[in-house]
């Protein structure tokens, strides 16, 4: 019984030199744990010099001598990024202020110059038109005569002719737009008014 007493404690013993590399092979790689990143340290509780817990980061859930070290690594499944996990964007922004006017272009090129207009007026741009011959009715003492250019021409003159008993009154008066001519009189019935009117032609001209 006692040789088996001290069997037993031998074989404890040896149990237990056996186990103490372990021991410290465990110590040891506690330590290397224990080890930073970048020459800092963290630990899994508060020391004085290592009082900051990280919340975020590779280091979540140790404490570290330094706030910046939790934020050294962010990863992209983290809660600060959830707005990329659930594809969302953000509200946008008020439109920024317009910016400065640009400087003024460079003047074009010079049109080419058209063809001189008409400087005098000959018998090449210059005509004349007669009116309707108007008489006063009977039982009236009022007759009118208007003689009118061509269109886009313009009423230069006029004159006017009267025929039959010599009439009380007449009135001659350029058109309004300036293109025809107009003569009234005022008479006796049966008396005969005609105007002319002469007009520069314009471009293009008549043939």
């Amino acid at each position: 019984m006692k040789q088996l007493l001290l069997l037993s404690l031998f074989l404890i013993g040896s149990l237990v030199m056996l186990a103490s590399p372990f021991a410290n092979l465990n110590i040891f790689s506690n330590t290397a744990m224990a080890q930073g990143y970048n020459g800092n340290s963290y630990s899994t509780y508060p020391t004085d010099d290592k009082k900051y817990e990280c919340r975020t980061g590779p280091f979540e859930g140790f404490f570290v001598s330094s706030v910046e070290f939790c934020k050294h690594i962010k990863f992209d499944d983290r809660d600060d990024r959830k707005d990329v996990i659930d594809n969302r964007t953000g509200t946008q922004g008020p439109p920024g202020p317009a910016g400065p006017q640009g400087e003024t272009g460079a003047t074009g090129l010079q049109g080419i110059q058209g063809p001189p207009g008409i400087t005098q007026i000959n018998e090449t741009n210059y005509y004349s038109v007669e009116g309707n011959m108007s008489s006063i009715p009977p039982n009236d003492f009022v007759a009118t005569s208007t003689a009118e250019c061509d269109t886009g021409d313009a009423a230069i003159s006029g004159e006017y002719g009267v025929f039959g008993t010599p009439v009380v009154q007449a009135f001659a008066s350029l058109g309004t737009p300036p293109d025809s001519w107009q003569t009234i009189i005022i008479g006796v019935p049966n008396e005969v008014v005609q105007t002319t009117v002469n007009c520069f032609d314009n471009p293009p001209l008549r043939p």
